[in-house]
């Protein structure tokens, strides 16, 4: 009997931590607090990030073993085969709270048997905004008049219009698509580069050489972790004096040949909301023509809230599926 009691304990403690839900994504629920409502109410317990940033392969493995959670509400923080073998007993679903899933052990995940899901398409209207914002900053010279006036200096620095400029836009899905209409809207001429076939009547497929050698304005939008933007590209092929956008990946693009081609006048201005390491304390800071974002992408409240509660609907349903729920 007394061993029967205790099968039936640790039986409890199994069913008990099958119920728990691990959000490892830095601000989860911070702008949308009534998403831990629907949650809760599916009779699942909820573990926020403890710390508020984003976590290292160690900390996510460590809550992992800890929380022992059956579904992860995943971040930009890595997720890795290291982290992944921590959870194996008992990880049935990761829902990342993005578009992208490269810091994810996909392969590794499938061979668990984990369920991987993504929020894809609910950013492209808050990325896309903020690419048109920091284009108009780079033209106008926005944020370094702000600091010159803050300096008592009254100099007007004479900027340019988006209007019959040629945006190039590299990778053109969802996002790369809306940044165009939003450009065109604006009088800019598109072309774009993608892997896929995309067939719209206000942009032109290009090959990246035909591309980098014609655009004014260059905006990456593409996924991966392959550099596509180097030495090569903005030493050589680029227009003089192009301004340069990457709100997509930081892999994508090379900093330390932007660093050479910004001194040299080769890129005209830079703008980046993604880095190859973060947060981002490097050279860059120093240029007076680079507008540097702490990867803000998402960070429009709608966007958020929809974010949130399409990646927990793709957790319940995860959840089903896996026969959890």
């Amino acid at each position: 009997m007394l061993d029967l009691g205790r099968k039936i304990d640790t039986r409890a403690k199994e069913l008990e931590s099958k119920k728990t839900i691990l959000a490892t994504t830095s601000s989860f629920a911070k702008e949308f607090p009534e998403i831990l409502e629907l949650i809760k109410n599916n009779g699942l317990n909820i573990v926020l990030n403890p710390w508020g940033r984003t976590l290292s392969e160690e900390e996510v493995s460590r809550l992992l073993e800890e929380h022992k959670p059956v579904g992860l509400l995943a971040g930009t923080e890595p997720i890795t085969r290291f982290a992944l073998a921590k959870a194996e007993d008992h990880l049935r679903v990761i829902s990342r709270v993005g578009v992208g899933w490269e810091n994810v052990d996909r392969d590794f995940a499938e061979h668990l048997g984990v369920l991987v899901y993504r929020t894809q398409g609910v950013l492209s209207q808050a990325v896309a905004e903020l690419t048109i914002g920091l284009i108009l900053s780079a033209l106008r010279y926005i944020s370094s008049n702000d600091r010159l006036v803050r300096e008592g200096k009254w100099h007007k620095t004479l900027g340019g219009l988006l209007c019959g400029k040629i945006v190039g836009i590299i990778g053109f899905g969802h996002i790369g698509q809306r940044v165009g209409e939003l450009v065109t809207a604006f009088g800019a001429k598109v072309v774009y580069n993608d892997l896929q076939p995309i067939k719209v009547s206000w942009a032109q497929a290009v090959s990246l050489s035909e591309l980098l050698t014609q655009a004014e304005i260059i905006t990456i939008h593409a996924s991966g972790k392959e550099k596509i933007v180097g030495l090569e590209e903005l030493g050589k092929i680029c227009k003089q004096g192009v301004i340069l956008v990457n709100t997509a990946r930081g892999d994508l693009l090379d900093e330390k040949a932007l660093q050479d081609c910004l001194k040299e006048g080769r890129v005209g201005f830079a703008c980046l909301d993604v880095f190859e390491n973060e947060p981002y304390c490097g050279p860059l800071c120093s240029f007076d023509n680079v507008i540097l974002t702490p990867h803000i992408g998402s960070y429009a409240k709608e966007a958020r809230v929809l974010m949130e509660r399409t990646a927990v609907e793709n957790l319940l349903k995860g959840l089903h599926e896996v026969g959890v729920l």
